[in-house]
């Protein structure tokens, strides 16, 4: 068995691969399978990791028709060995003693899986983009270099950095935790249910990994894929039932309402329609859940139960928007009113 499963979902990246690919199979330390899942690429990354294939005997391709990066990383997953597991993207490059550092870091600890520090880059410009959601360094000051778990951070535990290529897993905790697939924001669910069920954590304040920012990314671009956060959020509010972690509700419907309806008006007029009906779509789908849950029936903002509501009886966007932004002009109406009352 080897010390470290490395695995990398490729697709349609011939521009950044050979780079990605140079950063792990250069590494300073060398116990290690790299398995690289070919998501259905229809460029030339096929090739490019046959040929790294030809000159490096650690290296496995696995190729499946194009299902998306969660399906990739899951299929990946199924094949590791390693005792430990690493999840690249394949337009990152990490440090060379990037993986010589952690396990040096790791000696002697017992852990479920490491955090490390992410930096982050501009692709055009190759400048350093400063983000505190990488860097964590109000993690560093509550943890140090102590082992912690979630109910040591639970206060900011959904604001964590969820990228999984900026953690080291034990290949045995993670084993039956998978990515959803068919989702954008898959990092999210993952990293919470790893969160939730570890009982050691070790933060290392090192930045051993390169995150490209490319305008393009099906993440960075505003489609109807954005709202991918609903569901996302579902499977998030489940995870918080099962765990007994129900405090982040408030959170989670805010994502819902609060930042779908931001995604809704940011949106072109042309997408507006498909945005809609995406949004009544998954707020039907959800609707018996919703209305079930206590904290949804009697917690919930009145602002976002509005929200709800509009979405479920709007026949198009319009009157959707129209209903949505008429709640601000009822709030006004109503402290006017209050105000009259009080001066009669």
């Amino acid at each position: 068995m080897v010390e470290l499963s490395v695995i990398i979902p490729v697709y349609n990246v011939e521009k950044y691969l050979s780079q990605c690919l140079d950063s792990v199979c250069k590494q300073s330390f060398g116990d290690c399978e790299i398995i690289c899942v070919n998501d259905g690429s229809t460029d030339k990354s096929l090739e490019i990791l046959e040929s790294y294939r030809k000159n490096d005997s650690r290296i496995t391709i696995i190729t499946q028709e194009n299902m998306g990066q969660a399906a990739a990383r899951n299929n990946g997953l199924s094949h590791a060995t390693g005792e430990h597991v690493f999840f690249m993207d394949s337009d990152d490059y990490l440090e060379l003693d990037a993986f010589e550092k952690l396990f040096s870091f790791s000696k002697g600890k017992e852990f479920d899986f490491i955090m490390f520090k992410i930096s982050k880059f501009d692709d055009e410009t190759l400048e350093l983009i400063e983000d505190d959601y990488y860097s964590m360094p109000y993690l560093k000051e509550r943890v140090g270099e102590n082992s912690f778990k979630y109910d040591d951070v639970s206060d900011f535990a959904l604001d964590l950095c969820v990228n999984p290529q900026g953690k080291l897993f034990r290949h045995d905790f993670i084993k039956d935790i998978r990515f959803p697939e068919g989702l954008i924001f898959e990092d999210n669910v993952f990293f919470t249910h790893a969160l939730f069920e570890a009982q050691s954590i070790y933060f290392y304040d090192e930045y051993l990994i390169n995150k490209r920012k490319r305008p393009g990314s099906i993440t960075s671009r505003l489609s109807v894929k954005s709202l991918d956060t609903i569901e996302i959020s579902n499977l998030l509010l489940e995870l918080c039932v099962e765990y007994g972690h129900e405090n982040h509700k408030n959170e989670l419907y805010y994502r819902i309402f609060h930042n779908i309806y931001k995604l809704f008006k940011r949106a072109d007029k042309s997408q507006k329609e498909e945005f809609f009906e995406k949004i009544k779509h998954d707020y039907l789908k959800s609707k018996d859940k919703w209305e079930a849950d206590d904290y949804f029936r009697n917690e919930l903002k009145p602002k976002y139960r509005h929200m709800y509501k509009c979405a479920l009886k709007s026949r198009n966007a319009h009157r959707f928007e129209s209903c949505v932004d008429s709640y601000g002009k009822q709030s006004k109406l109503k402290k006017l009113r209050k105000r009259l009352h009080e001066i009669v």
